[in-house]
């Protein structure tokens, strides 16, 4: 027996049960004639955009089916699969190991997303004997905190405590005056070669 591995794609005007009674009725036709199911995964999200209308249908639910049969057997089930008015398309390839490793670990991972979650135990600290009173809550320390006086203190609460002083008049002309006199430069001659004046 040898592994394969098909996906086919339902019509997406089915709704949930029929979808499943379609998978259903290709996992059973290939079980009854002779092999054996590892894994059948729809796809997430199953329902896709096709890139191209097929039958006018432009998205459809994929699945894929993961299986051991026999050579022998697989004319039958393809003839099957493209007699049935449910399945757009199929694709029919001989699986590798790894690929059928990988369908079983996205089985096993599904079952396990699916099972109810036990809330997890939070470890109680232990109290002394006899000690019926609710364990004190953590508060901070003091030495930890910053007193009062050395808070920092933020840009605008020095703004609100001291106005600013306008600057006086004259500096912006004495700043000004302050600067060096331009020097004319003759066209063709570098600033380096200037006469100096």
């Amino acid at each position: 027996m040898n592994a394969y591995e098909m996906t086919f794609i339902v019509r997406s005007d089915r709704d949930e049960d029929q979808i499943r009674s379609v998978v259903n009725t290709i996992t059973g036709r290939i079980e009854s004639d002779g092999g054996e199911i590892l894994a059948t995964i729809p796809w997430n999200p199953p329902r896709r955009r096709m890139a191209y209308p097929i039958r006018d249908f432009r998205d459809g639910f994929y699945v894929t089916t993961v299986f051991n049969l026999d050579g022998q057997a697989l004319r039958p089930i393809e003839s099957a699969l493209k007699l049935n008015d449910n399945i757009l398309r199929y694709l029919l390839v001989q699986a590798t190991d790894t690929m059928v490793t990988q369908a079983q670990q996205r089985v096993h991972q599904a079952a396990a997303a699916a099972a109810p979650r036990e809330p997890i135990a939070q470890p109680q600290p232990e109290m002394a004997p006899g000690a019926d009173a609710a364990p004190e809550p953590v508060l901070p320390t003091p030495d930890l905190a910053l007193p009062p006086e050395e808070t920092p203190t933020t840009p605008l609460d020095t703004a609100a405590a001291e106005p600013i002083a306008a600057p006086p008049a004259d500096s912006t002309t004495e700043a000004i005056d302050a600067l060096p006199e331009p020097v004319a430069v003759a066209p063709g001659v570098s600033s380096t070669e200037a006469p100096e004046e």
